[in-house]
């Protein structure tokens, strides 16, 4: 059970906590100047805190916040902010580990701070780790996280969409983290990345003499999931052969072998993963629809990283503490304009693509703050790659929509969002200026300088 110190001007802010988490906490109030002390005298009394959940308002400096992870002993700081957009921002400031947005949600409130679990509670395979759990603000995390806590009591299968590197199998993970099976195996399956020829041995499995070199049995990774969860990650390159075998798996919970003659009992849940449009390939005879309908009982969509670029801060500083200590370089943030280039790029890669360019920078970073000139993005031009199939002013208006945008993005950031200014320098009349920005949507109070 993880014990959980409230910060706070109110002290029935943690009666609010203690309510919405139940029993899975115990919870603490204490007032920022007697916050220390409580931490250092849970130490001294052999019962330290796991987590501070910090209220955002007044805004906590970087010092404060430090000195809570000092005196508590590496405790992880959980920023409660009024906005989820503000506390983004203010968490990558002030060096908070992540943020939860106010009023509280109990399913998100209960991930954050499950989050944090000390030693004892990160042993217990309840608690996700952190690099178990998705990392946002906002609705739609709020959304998720219900939806989670919704479908993981239960064995129905999941089917999650969304594009590469958007976090399928983080959420698939704790859907498994947080359910039934928590204790048994989650085990992953990659259908695009083993050749159709193995695929179904892998899964299946096959007994000896089966083929000329099954000199043994073996167990495929259906059966080694048995009791817990087997996640399919990219189940639409799934060939159509195993695909009547897996449906047979999910209507009976029996499978064979290959070159067995009797059938096997399994009990495991299945999650499906896929980027792709199964629609479109039930439409196109590459999948089975009475497969699509087994597995699309709960769907959950992830949006891309360019929808919810509000989380960008938090996550950027997620990276920095995660690998700091693997590069042994003290990088503790990064300057306004370093942060501005990666608020403004679309990373078509997602969050995985953000990671690996927040570790590049880590890397080229001589000091300890990672500078613009430490950021490397590639060009974001749609025009690189002509589709001469397409109509000549359909991709002449794309590349006229990229090139405006980016130069207002540019604009904007250099002017920190002051729009007469930015006029000025452009040369252009106000009016028409925010009728571009308004055209693409941007929104200036981003690059405002805090």
């Amino acid at each position: 059970m993880p014990r959980v110190l409230v910060v706070d001007r109110s002290e029935r802010t943690r009666d609010a906590v203690a309510e919405l988490l139940g029993e899975t906490s115990e919870v603490v109030w204490a007032a920022r100047e007697q916050a220390a002390g409580q931490l250092r005298a849970g130490i001294a009394g052999g019962r330290p805190f796991d987590v501070v959940l910090l209220e955002g308002e007044p805004a906590p400096s970087p010092q404060l916040v430090r000195e809570l992870v000092t005196q508590g002993g590496g405790v992880r700081v959980v920023l409660a902010a009024a906005t989820a957009g503000d506390g983004a921002a203010l968490a990558a400031r002030c060096g908070a580990n992540d943020v939860v947005a106010r009023p509280f949600a109990a399913a998100e409130l209960v991930f954050r701070i499950a989050r944090g679990g000390g030693p004892t509670e990160r042993a217990d395979k309840r608690r996700p780790r952190k690099s178990d759990v998705l990392i946002g603000t906002g609705p739609w995390i709020k959304e998720l996280y219900d939806r989670i806590a919704m479908v993981a009591a239960t064995d129905v299968t999941v089917a999650i969409f969304g594009e590469s590197g958007t976090g399928k199998e983080l959420v698939a993970r704790t859907i498994h983290n947080s359910s039934p099976r928590h204790d048994a195996p989650f085990v992953v399956v990659n259908c695009a990345a083993i050749p159709e020829a193995l695929l179904e041995d892998e899964l299946f499995g096959h007994v000896r003499g089966a083929f000329t070199d099954a000199t043994r049995d073996r167990e495929g990774l259906l059966a080694a999931a048995h009791t817990g969860t087997l996640f399919l990650d990219e189940i639409g390159e799934l060939p159509l052969p195993l695909q009547a075998k897996l449906l047979r798996v999910l209507q009976s919970q029996e499978f064979r072998r290959i070159g067995d003659d009797q059938d096997r009992r399994v009990d495991v849940r299945i999650i499906t993963a896929t980027n792709r449009d199964l629609d479109q390939l039930v439409a196109r005879g590459a999948f089975r629809q009475d497969l699509y309908y087994r597995i699309n009982v709960f769907p959950m969509h992830l949006p891309p990283l360019r929808e919810r670029r509000d989380d960008i801060p938090l996550l950027v500083h997620h990276f920095i503490h995660k690998y700091r200590g693997r590069l042994g370089k003290p990088i503790d943030g990064l300057a306004a304009g370093a942060l501005a280039r990666f608020a403004v790029y679309d990373f078509p890669g997602n969050v995985r693509e953000l990671e690996n360019k927040v570790h590049q920078a880590m890397v080229v970073a001589p000091g300890p703050t990672i500078e613009e000139g430490d950021v490397a993005l590639p060009a974001d031009r749609p025009g690189a790659h002509v589709d001469v199939t397409r109509p000549f002013r359909e991709l002449k208006q794309q590349v006229i929509d990229a090139f405006e945008r980016d130069y207002l993005q540019e604009l904007l950031r250099l002017h920190q969002g002051n729009l007469a200014a930015a006029a000025r320098a452009a040369g252009m009349d106000r009016k028409n200026l925010w009728a571009l920005v308004e055209r693409h949507r941007l929104d200036r109070a981003r690059y405002k300088k805090p």
